[in-house]
């Protein structure tokens, strides 16, 4: 019974929370045009990575973790375009090899797509370049796509949750254009703040 009791309690609330998000709108959609979005999240993967100069190929794994910043516009409602910027900071072994650590800066543009229901897609692209001491100059380039979900937990502020897949390549020139390649899943939670106006309508009187 006290279970139940709980469980009525955290569907009110989560319910209540729903209600709320863009309220003072006829407009039938989840984020309205003309909001601005500021966003930052963090992630954690797993992945197998592959390795290949001169043509010969090593497998090995890396663990990674990720600090996300976001910042976008809604063009139309629903829909968002934007600059997303990341951090990561990685440890990786390949076979036969002692492991090694490195952190990476990466930039580049985002589009975000939101169902009336919460549901989120989005996809992105971004660049960098790792220039650490003793190294050699390290071209970096990600893809990532994935769906979520917006939690808000009062109108302008939402816990989002997502499944995002990763593409993601390192190029080393000075090493006979040495590549690392890797791909695979990652679990991000983030904080999203919805900055908007909030539209009145009065019905005219006759």
């Amino acid at each position: 019974m006290r279970k139940l009791l709980y469980l009525s309690l955290f569907l009110l609330a989560f319910s209540n929370a729903r209600a709320q998000e863009n309220r003072g709108t006829l407009v039938p959609a989840k984020i309205f045009q003309r909001t601005f979005m500021v966003a930052g999240g963090v992630s954690g993967a797993y992945r197998r990575i592959n390795t290949t100069v001169n043509n010969e190929s090593v497998s090995g794994y890396r663990q990674q973790f990720d600090l996300d910043t976001k910042v976008g516009y809604f063009v139309f409602s629903d829909v968002a375009f934007g600059l997303r910027a990341t951090v990561n900071q990685y440890k990786e072994k390949m076979s036969g090899q002692i492991s090694s650590q490195a952190t990476n800066v990466l930039a580049g543009p985002f589009v975000r797509y939101y169902l009336d229901n919460g549901i989120f897609g989005e996809a992105s692209a971004a660049a960098g370049l790792n220039n650490q001491p003793n190294r050699n100059k390290t071209d970096l380039m990600e893809f990532r796509g994935g769906v979520g979900y917006a939690i808000f937990i009062n109108p302008k502020v939402a816990i989002e949750p997502a499944l995002m897949f990763t593409y993601y390549q390192e190029k080393v020139p000075a090493e006979g254009n040495r590549k690392i390649t890797e791909w695979g899943p990652s679990a991000n939670i983030g904080l999203q703040v919805y900055l908007f106006r909030e539209r009145k309508f009065k019905l005219a009187s006759r």
